[in-house]
């Protein structure tokens, strides 16, 4: 029951997104620049583009949906129509898989692409009920938990490759032997890091000298369609620019970087602490600490209950390293953090079910305690036809409660991008190293006033804030978000420049974003203060 529940949950979205011109392209989450830069198939096939300006970039979906159109790499503009073709092209089975599924043809390709997650749920559902069924009300619990886990769900709304590999690679250590050693090379097809999994199927006993032999012709047939699909797709693509993600940092460098913005968020942004429990738990930001602890409860179980003759154990222990290690790129999003580790949580959940104890409650609803909101966002995002929210105000202006009518207003002008936005605020990326902003006092008074606004860097660099010649701000900028906040300055009648420069070498903000950027300034608020009462406003 609980899994046609889930089931069902999953075919009512995927039956909502769908329409007649699009399909389930939706599902993709195609850019409206990648598909503006896309091969010629790709442009001319009919696919949703979401129309909301700050999405125009797309997801990682997307990627691998135009190399389904031509999973042979003979297309040239691939260099160019993906954001890391030598990358994304090694994950080659699920365009493969879509262009065997839609017959080569480019609207069914990419439609099929789209619904190959759900396909792959539906065996995953098969596996977890063989890997849970055995254990009773707690092994219900951990199924239940596992079918619409955050990781999946990411997976599953755009059309990812993570939950089809992962879904591959415990089949693999499931099945074991030479056959498993066949699955694991498909995972390895679909996500490299898929290979860890060779230590669910290696053996580790004695005699040493026969089991050496076998690991290594498990390793032979997981990994040699790996290598020779990379072999290809070098000589094919022959380009030398990095093809790895770039994801990885010291070990919980990642992850104390996302608990500082959660802790400015928490205390300058948006969170509606004053609202009941549901209203906070729908908070992206709230969410990712939520995340944060699931993910690390799940790793300190696994730790300290060892089971070093589960196969499963065996994989799980061996993600815990990689995903201490995950760096700010992928935290910036907490939900890819949720894929990569997939494992880890079957694992703990397994396991949890496996060894009930009286504090079983308590470590299941701290390692879980991030599903809910998966769930909640996959319908609000793809179930709900819902509206995008407007550009929100790209400054604040706080007066003094008594004086709230001064006409002062903030203009950003030269060396700014375009005004973006998404539905938790609103920035701007210098777009050189020098930036300014125009403030307007219409009045004939001079004011106090201090500017504050997140600050965030495409690289590390440091940052310095001056107005009228005397700097109000310096300091170096992390790769994540800085509260900053300006000493107070006088701001004199008339139009006052604030100016914004950095001395280092401008980056792309993210992978698939041509631009060379600087810092990004978000939730601009400028407050005055000592304002006298009386005032008289300039002709």
């Amino acid at each position: 029951m609980v899994g046609t529940a889930a089931f069902a949950i999953l075919l009512s979205i995927y039956v909502r997104v769908y329409s007649p011109a699009y399909g389930l392209t939706r599902l993709i989450v195609v850019g409206s620049e990648f598909n503006r830069r896309g091969i010629a198939v790709y442009q001319a096939t009919p696919k949703y583009i979401d129309p909301y300006p700050p999405h125009r970039w797309g997801f990682d979906g997307q990627q691998y949906a135009q190399i389904a159109l031509d999973p042979l790499l003979r297309d040239p503009r691939l260099k160019t129509a993906i954001d890391n073709p030598p990358y994304r092209a090694r994950r080659i089975l699920l365009p493969w898989l879509a262009w065997l599924g839609g017959l080569g043809h480019p609207f069914w390709i990419l439609n099929v692409y789209a619904a190959l997650n759900l396909v792959f749920w539906l065996g995953f559902a098969v596996t977890m009920t063989v890997l849970f069924r055995p254990h009773g009300w707690t092994g219900l619990a951990g199924f239940a938990a596992m079918l619409l886990t955050c990781g999946v769900i990411e997976s599953m709304w755009a059309s990812l490759a993570d939950f089809p590999a992962f879904n591959l690679m415990t089949l693999a250590v499931l099945v074991g032997g030479g056959g498993g050693a066949g699955v694991l090379a498909l995972a390895a097809l679909t996500r490299e890091t898929s290979l860890f999994g060779l230590v669910g199927l290696w053996d580790f006993k004695p005699p040493w000298r026969e089991t050496l032999k076998r690991n290594l012709r498990l390793s032979f047939i997981a990994a040699v369609p790996m290598a020779l699909w990379f072999a290809y797709v070098a000589w094919r693509l022959r380009m030398s620019e990095t093809v790895d993600g770039d994801n990885l940092d010291w070990p919980l460098r990642g992850i104390m970087g996302k608990l500082g913005e959660f802790s400015i968020v928490a205390v300058h942004g948006h969170i509606r602490w004053h609202r009941w429990f549901f209203e906070i738990y729908k908070s992206p930001e709230l969410h990712a600490l939520l995340t944060i602890i699931a993910l690390l409860t799940q790793c300190i179980y696994i730790l300290t209950h060892r089971a070093w003759e589960n196969r499963l154990w065996r994989v799980a222990i061996f993600f815990v390293p990689f995903f201490l290690c995950i760096g700010a790129p992928s935290w910036e999003s907490h939900f890819t953090v949720t894929r990569h580790a997939l494992p880890i949580t079957l694992a703990f959940n397994l396991l949890l079910a496996m060894r009930p104890s009286r504090r079983w409650l308590v470590w299941f609803l701290l390692g879980n305690c991030f599903v809910p909101f998966g769930i909640y966002q996959f319908y609000y995002y793809l179930g709900a036809n819902r509206v995008p929210p407007p550009p929100p105000p790209e400054c604040q202006i706080v007066f003094p409660t008594t004086l709230s009518q001064i006409p002062v207003s903030i203009s950003f002008d030269q060396g700014w991008s375009d005004h973006q936005w998404n539905e938790k605020g609103g920035w701007r990326w210098a777009t050189g190293a020098r930036a300014d902003m125009l403030i307007t006092n219409p009045t004939n008074e001079s004011f106090n006033a201090e500017l504050s606004f997140l600050a965030e860097s495409a690289n590390p660099r440091n940052l310095k804030v001056e107005v009228l010649g005397s700097n109000v701000w310096g300091n170096s900028l992390p790769a994540s978000l800085l509260q900053v906040r300006t000493t107070r300055f006088l701001l004199p009648p008339g139009v006052t420049r604030v100016d914004f420069s950095t001395s280092q070498d401008l980056a792309p903000p993210e992978s698939g974003d041509n631009r060379m950027v600087a810092f990004r300034v978000q939730d601009m608020q400028l407050s005055l203060t000592d304002i006298p009462v009386n005032r008289k406003t300039l002709p």
